[in-house]
């Protein structure tokens, strides 16, 4: 009987005691020699366990944002590696394509002036990039009445560089000029100089001696934008030092159609003006007799 008493009280005791949540707890704060008691604190379960996580909670923001924030990063994170250094790779590696593009181009333009040299016409141009028709900046958009005056003035501008003299050996010769001016430095084949320059005003038109396909429009360092025009007969003009291309590799082109605006691009180029080369059968020759003076 007494057995069972002490039970029901057992039972009662621990139904009145309260859980770990509503339990309330004392935390002292005391000194480690005399244990005099300096601070106190009451605290439920539930209060302990909201501070603890409040606590961890402040504890991760802070090391998130000095660490993930601040270039300590790169010191406290293996293998981390920063936003600059990722757009310093991708420069680089668009640099490097531009290069190798270039050194592309470069390759194809003296394959094919080797060609020429020998003798012979390049034909094989499938890898070269023809791009835009429109290389190098050039004229600004216009609208149709702009583009209607402009085919006025071209079309009187191509018979204007007809030669009205004679017609001296017509079969290696052409009849429009490249542009008017004045030859500032001539032909002169063991110089080394295998054209004339003419002397002209910046923006000026370069014009298609005869009608021919765009073989060769590329910028080289030496000679700037350069361009080079198939003809019939095994006849090749190149056209260097301009300031922007108009036409693209491929491209047809009519006798007195605008192929390039004359600058001075290229390291070789002593001033604004026009070198230009004529090539008949693979040698050059000296353009002086069909220029106009």
């Amino acid at each position: 009987m007494l057995n069972d008493i002490r039970a029901v009280l057992s039972n009662e005791t621990e139904k009145n005691t309260p859980g770990f949540w509503r339990r309330r707890f004392r935390i002292t704060i005391q000194e480690e020699s005399t244990f005099q008691e300096r601070r106190a604190f009451l605290m439920s379960g539930r209060r302990i366990v909201f501070t603890a996580l409040g606590f961890v909670t402040i504890v991760v923001l802070t090391s998130y944002f000095f660490i993930a924030q601040t270039p300590l990063t790169q010191y406290l994170v293996p293998g981390y590696i920063a936003e600059s250094y990722k757009q310093d790779a991708l420069t680089a590696r668009l640099q490097a394509d531009s290069a190798l593009k270039q050194l592309e181009l470069q390759e194809i333009y003296l394959g094919s002036l080797r060609t020429i040299l020998s003798g012979g016409v390049p034909l094989s141009l499938d890898s070269l990039d023809g791009g835009s028709c429109l290389i190098g900046g050039g004229l600004p958009a216009a609208d149709s009445v702009d583009m209607a005056l402009r085919e006025k003035v071209e079309g009187e501008d191509r018979f204007s560089l007809k030669r009205n003299g004679p017609n001296l050996d017509s079969d290696d010769g052409f009849d429009v000029q490249p542009v008017l001016g004045v030859v500032s430095d001539g032909f002169s084949f063991v110089h080394g100089h295998v054209g004339v320059d003419i002397s002209s005003s910046g923006g000026v038109l370069v014009r298609s001696v005869e009608d021919g396909v765009v073989i060769i429009s590329t910028y080289t360092a030496e000679h700037g934008y350069v361009m080079v025009v198939q003809h019939r007969n095994d006849k090749v003009s190149i056209y260097k030092h301009s300031s922007s291309l108009l036409k693209g590799v491929g491209d047809v082109v009519r006798a007195g159609d605008g192929i390039a605006v004359v600058g001075s691009s290229g390291s070789q180029s002593t001033g604004t003006h026009l070198h230009f080369e004529w090539w008949v059968r693979g040698k050059p020759i000296d353009p002086s007799p069909w220029l106009l003076y």
